[in-house]
């Protein structure tokens, strides 16, 4: 065979160095001129040159495939660590080397940090801070050239800092070649390999390491583009579901204030106003008046409830602005005048924008609501009350003219027998007539301010049930003790004088200092009757002594004479013992009776005086008064 056939066979072959010296060896064998030697040395030089570039035309073609297999799948990639991840393991294959990894620039801080890598042995490299021109990631990205170190610890042109050098170390780093990551000039990251070894990269390296970060940094700037419009598109969903619901909300409130207007121009209550609101809100409303307590509730309140309803009413009505504190929304109703109370939400969550507008709404709602009947009341309160000191004069009226004034009020006089007169110590007379006056529309009454005292003029068949109902009331309201006086007006011509007897059993109490008492002048007893212009000796009798004459007569016992002999002689048990020649203990025992019968008081000195005049007057009628 020719030496230039074996030298293209060996090119066919693709046959290693050292099998490109066989031919002149067996030329040199065979004893060939030292010519024929030459020329099969130059041949073989050439098939060696031949054999080289065939080798490099082979690797170019390889990273040109490995460049566009990697251009296409980066096109098809979305997620940056994805992206990331898939350049580490390219550039690892491209230069057949042990690592690769790729750092991204950190604008806000104006450093980089590892992002990536394929082929690490170590968790040291994984988001690896490098300062701005440190190691050759560092330089790289200030520079924005290419640059590569055979021998990384020996390399002066290094800046290395400890934490860099210790990962160095724990990856057995010797080589490594970066290139920047460019984007319009902007270095946006660096793309590096590394060798476990010592090994010098070519200009050739460089190169096709560039190109593969070409493709990298569209690669990444996309991904981030794409996540950019992403998140743009998601924050136009979050705005437009925002929007939505602001116009949502804003058609809620609108609703609940058409409703809310609707009801006040009709007349509607506040109770009216409460349930609207509640339908739209989250939880329970309540509305409480300015001392706490509540006028109306759309659900249920406990003592404990509303005491705390009462604390936090206080503290918005103090602030003069809505309030929110655990988990209730308080509301004030305050005019420029007055300051009606709160409106609260309870029992639902914590509540937002909306739904605090629309509780502020309905505490406007409601404010008109209460200031339109305070002032209507108190309207009727002084109409209502001008009459009342009509009935309430000595002279002679047109009584007729009087009921029938009564009866567009809506009162039946007929119906109303029952005066109390009455005075508190210490409260408001402001509030004290804002109250009776109420008390009184609720009852179908009147009532008025006279000569000092609270007049009110009340139906009912009971009359000392009806003043005790008053008086409570009065009482808890103003938080002030109430002293009463009461009569019964046996017809609406004798108003007149049953307010003067009640008036006086009023000014009897108080001078008796039985301060937030109630009495009629039977009640008052022998004071009363004195101070009655028409006495009944018989009804201060029974009033004082029925119990005991109602025993005598059923047992046939004489507890009256032991009562008698017992006052006679100053309350000594043993001497009236003697008197009665009983033994002391008998004495005692009929006086315990007498107790039970009387009550533990009737051995007081008030009581007992009235014992005593009533023992005396029974005994001077010689009779016992009818029952």
């Amino acid at each position: 065979m020719a030496a230039d056939e074996s030298f293209l066979r060996l090119l066919l072959d693709d046959a290693g160095v050292a099998a490109f010296d066989a031919p002149v060896e067996d030329a040199r064998a065979a004893g060939a001129r030292p010519e024929r030697l030459a020329h099969l040395e130059r041949e073989r030089a050439v098939a060696l040159r031949l054999r080289e570039l065939l080798a490099r035309h082979r690797r170019n073609e390889a990273e040109l495939q490995l460049l566009n297999d990697t251009a296409n799948d980066l096109a098809s990639m979305r997620d940056l660590d994805s992206i990331l991840r898939a350049i580490s393991d390219r550039a690892r294959r491209l230069l057949d080397c042990d690592l690769a990894y790729i750092s991204l620039s950190d604008r806000d801080r104006g450093d980089c940090y590892i992002k990536a890598a394929s082929g690490n042995i170590s968790g040291l490299l994984h988001e690896l801070r490098l300062p701005k021109g440190t190691g050759v990631g560092g330089l790289v990205a200030r520079t924005g050239e290419p640059y590569s170190a055979s021998c990384y610890m020996s390399d002066e042109s290094i800046v290395r800092t400890p934490e860099i050098d210790r990962t160095v170390v724990a990856e057995r780093i010797d080589s490594l070649v970066g290139v920047p990551l460019k984007i319009k000039q902007e270095v946006i990251g660096v793309l590096l390999a590394a060798h476990r070894g010592v090994r010098a990269f070519t200009g050739h390296d460089i190169s096709a390491l560039a190109m593969l970060g070409a493709h990298a940094a569209v690669a990444i700037e996309n991904a981030r583009l794409l996540a950019a419009a992403r998140s743009a598109v998601a924050d136009l969903r979050t705005a437009n579901a925002t929007i939505g619901s602001y116009v949502q909300d804003l058609e809620r409130a609108a609703d609940v204030h058409e409703r809310l207007t609707r009801l006040v121009l009709r007349g509607k209550g506040v109770d009216d106003v409460a349930r609207a609101a509640a339908d739209a809100l989250p939880g329970e409303v309540v509305v409480v008046d300015e001392h706490g307590g509540v006028i109306t509730a759309t659900g249920a309140v406990t003592a404990s409830a509303a005491q705390e309803l009462a604390a936090v009413s206080a503290r918005a009505r103090a602030s003069g602005r809505t309030l929110v504190q655990d988990g209730l929304c308080a509301v004030p109703l305050i005019t420029e005048s007055e300051d009606l109370g709160a409106v609260l939400l309870l029992g639902g969550a914590a509540p937002g924008d909306t739904d605090r507008r629309i509780l502020e709404r309905a505490a406007l709602a409601a404010s008109l609501v209460l200031v339109t009947r305070r002032r209507i009341a108190e309207a009727q309160a002084r109409v209502g009350g001008e009459l009342l000191t009509e009935l309430l004069a000595t002279e002679p009226r047109d009584h007729d003219l009087l009921q029938h004034r009564a009866r567009i009020l809506g009162v039946d006089l007929g119906a109303c027998r029952n005066m109390i007169v009455a005075q508190t110590d210490g409260a408001s007379p402001v509030r004290v007539h804002a109250l009776t006056a109420a008390l009184a529309r609720r009852q179908g009454g009147l009532a008025a301010h006279h000569e000092g005292a609270v007049v009110l003029l009340l139906p009912g068949d009971d009359p000392h049930a009806v003043a005790r109902a008053a008086v409570r009331e009065l009482s808890r309201a103003c938080h002030h003790p109430v002293t009463a006086g009461t009569a019964r007006a046996a017809h609406v011509t004798r108003i007149a004088a049953a307010y003067e007897e009640a008036a006086r059993c009023m000014r009897t109490l108080l001078a008796l200092g039985r301060v937030g008492d109630i009495a009629d002048a039977r009640g008052l007893g022998f004071v009363g009757t004195l101070f009655n212009g028409r006495p009944d000796i018989g009804a201060l009798i029974r009033t004082t002594l029925g119990p005991v004459l109602d025993y005598d007569r059923a047992h046939r016992s004489e507890l009256l004479h032991t009562l008698e002999v017992f006052c006679a002689n100053n309350q000594n048990t043993k001497n009236t013992a003697q008197a009665l020649h009983l033994h002391a203990n008998t004495v005692t025992q009929r006086l315990n009776r007498i107790t039970r019968l009387l009550g533990e008081s009737w051995r007081q000195a008030d009581h007992l005086l009235e014992v005593h005049i009533a023992l005396r007057l029974l005994k001077a009628g010689e009779q016992e008064p009818q029952r």
